[in-house]
């Protein structure tokens, strides 16, 4: 069988998700939610990241270079952690890929985790997409699901607009209150 015939059914599913106005909303609901809970972290530290460098011996790590400790973070962050913990996996393969690049880029601890981050939002984004397709598929498979799909089609572009609205509006706001409440995670422990 050529790869081009074993690889189509992933193509069109692929396109499908893109062109899915339920999975464009649902990819932007959470896009929201992933910068509104990185906002709401502990602030930047490079110094634990150079810490982290020097030393990795600690329980917790950088993300988007912030201090992170799943048991310290936020009910918000944790739940998007859990929902997004497909990509998350996902990402294990791809790390390891790119790990050879970026060990010869020597990025150290505090880029690195936003090149993670960066990596972590798009396959998420990817995974929400996925999700949004065959949540339509399986609604425009029921009378009621094909009315609601087309409601959600006639004000999908104007609830996408509302929610990176809100989020170009609270993100910065949540992000400042964070920074001023400063690094709010409990002694951690090393090892």
């Amino acid at each position: 069988m050529p790869l081009r015939t074993a690889t189509q059914p992933a193509i069109e599913f692929i396109h499908s998700c893109v062109r899915s106005r339920l999975a464009w909303i649902l990819a932007t609901i959470h896009g929201a939610w992933f910068f509104l809970a990185v906002a709401n972290m502990s602030p930047p530290s490079r110094a634990f990241a150079n810490f982290l460098d020097a030393f990795s011996g600690s329980s917790a790590t950088i993300f988007a270079g912030r201090p992170f400790h799943f048991t310290y973070e936020s009910v918000f962050m944790k739940c998007l952690i859990v929902a997004d913990l497909p990509s998350g996996l996902a990402q294990i393969p791809v790390g390891l890929s790119l790990s050879p690049l970026i060990g010869m880029a020597h990025l150290g601890t505090y880029a690195e985790s936003y090149l993670g981050a960066s990596i972590f939002f798009v396959l998420a984004t990817c995974q929400w997409l996925a999700i949004g397709r065959v949540a339509e598929v399986s609604l425009a498979s029921k009378p009621w699901g094909e009315a609601a799909l087309k409601r959600v089609a006639q004000h999908s572009q104007i609830l996408i607009a509302v929610v990176i609205l809100l989020s170009v509006v609270f993100v910065p706001i949540v992000n400042h209150r964070s920074q001023m409440q400063g690094f709010r995670q409990p002694a951690i422990s090393m090892h």
